[in-house]
């Protein structure tokens, strides 16, 4: 028998446990919510996102043709090994 009440007071203690943690959960989810519902609401306000810059032609043709250069050079040495 003392081994059943031992069992049942354990029960309860994480019976307990779980009960704190949920609420924890519960209040944490909360303020996620919040938080995100005031970012929205800044953003409502007027306040913009920052966008990705933009390249231009010119740096794209050169990055493009940097590669080129790369990958002909390592082909290059593909076919001479």
């Amino acid at each position: 028998m003392k081994l059943l009440a031992a069992l049942q007071k354990e029960a309860q203690k994480l019976t307990k446990v779980k009960a704190e943690a949920e609420r924890q959960l519960n209040a944490i989810g909360a303020a996620v919510k919040a938080f995100g519902s005031t970012l929205a609401a800044e953003s409502a306000n007027g306040r913009k996102k920052r966008g990705r810059k933009k390249m231009s032609a010119a740096s794209r043709k050169a990055i493009a043709e940097a590669q080129r250069k790369r990958w002909a050079k390592i082909h290059a040495a593909k076919k001479a090994a």
